[in-house]
């Protein structure tokens, strides 16, 4: 599955950004999270970059920006050019792009 292979992780806890405040948990009944315009929240982006890092050196090089699917068919190209060469231990990762001083 392609999602698998070039997956991110995104570095917002999503459970505990949506908590109400104080951290007290929601009454029984009350209406809980969105959970779809939530995640819709978190994929809203300016577009996405291809990573490929390699754990021998750390080296970390970047590619795009991207639309969804350009990124998804860059990310594979470059990893089928990293497995033809045989360096199945470099990562390749599709990450969101937000650029600066745009409104939350």
């Amino acid at each position: 599955m392609m999602g698998d292979r070039f997956a991110s992780h995104p570095c917002t806890d999503l459970e505990r950004s949506l908590r109400p405040a104080g951290g007290e948990e929601t009454a029984a009944g009350a209406e809980g999270p969105d959970w779809i315009e939530a995640l819709a929240a978190l994929d809203d982006c300016d577009g996405y970059v291809v990573l490929v890092i390699d754990p021998q050196t750390a080296e970390v090089d970047a590619h795009g920006p991207y639309g969804g699917p350009d990124a998804a068919v860059a990310a594979d190209s470059l990893r089928s050019s990293l497995d033809a060469e045989g360096l199945r231990d470099v990562v390749v990762r599709i990450v969101r792009l937000h650029l600066p001083g745009r409104a939350a």
